[in-house]
């Protein structure tokens, strides 16, 4: 597909995976499995990845790591007002 991020169509398709499965991704990581068990698992189930590849190692780790900086910004505390602060302004030589 033109135009679409391959990391984040593989994130996605992992998710459905999991989401079909009734999986959670990030307890299946956290139970201590591994990228490599991971990705034969998903293998094994015959699921392919966004591209028609098998999962490998290296690919569920991009994906986890894309997922944990995901849960990182979604569970930011939320800034309800912004007070006391001050402005600089810094004039650049250019």
């Amino acid at each position: 597909m033109f135009g679409v991020n391959r990391a984040a169509e593989a994130r996605l398709n992992l998710t459905s995976v999991c989401a079909k499965q009734k999986l959670n991704p990030i307890k299946i990581k956290n139970d201590g499995l591994g990228y490599r068990r991971i990705s034969k698992e998903l293998n094994r189930l015959g699921y392919k990845s966004s591209m028609g590849k098998e999962f490998y190692p290296s690919l569920i780790s991009v994906i986890w790591k894309k997922i944990e900086k995901k849960q990182r910004i979604l569970n930011q505390p939320e800034v309800k007002e912004y007070s006391d602060f001050d402005i600089v302004l810094v004039q650049l030589k250019i």
